[in-house]
């Protein structure tokens, strides 16, 4: 083994190494990071179920109309247009979709 491959030998030996320890310190960074955003996860895993979206939308909904009265007014009037719209949706959804994916 000449001298260069040797030193070319050593060289890629400490960086290996070097490696190594890098990952090792990503992997135990990483780990405080997951703890560290724990409670964030589980309030972003609540916040998307069900029940509470539905809340969420409630309350904005009250929010937005100002009075639950305006709101229930805006309601009773859409849930007597429901029965019209209700063969459109398809239709609309699969359009809505379509202009939500990315362009290939």
């Amino acid at each position: 083994m000449s001298a260069r491959s040797a030193v070319l030998a050593a060289r890629r030996e400490r960086l290996v190494e070097r490696c190594t320890a890098l990952r090792a310190e990503l992997a135990v960074d990483g780990a405080a990071l997951a703890l560290r955003f724990r409670l964030v996860d589980r309030v972003l895993a609540l916040g998307r179920s069900g029940p509470v979206r539905a809340l969420v939308i409630g309350g904005a909904a009250l929010v937005f109309f100002g009075k639950p009265r305006r709101l229930f007014r805006t309601v009773s009037r859409l849930l007597i247009v429901w029965p019209l719209l209700r063969p459109f949706l398809p239709k609309l959804l699969d359009l809505w979709r379509r202009a939500r994916e990315p362009a290939a």
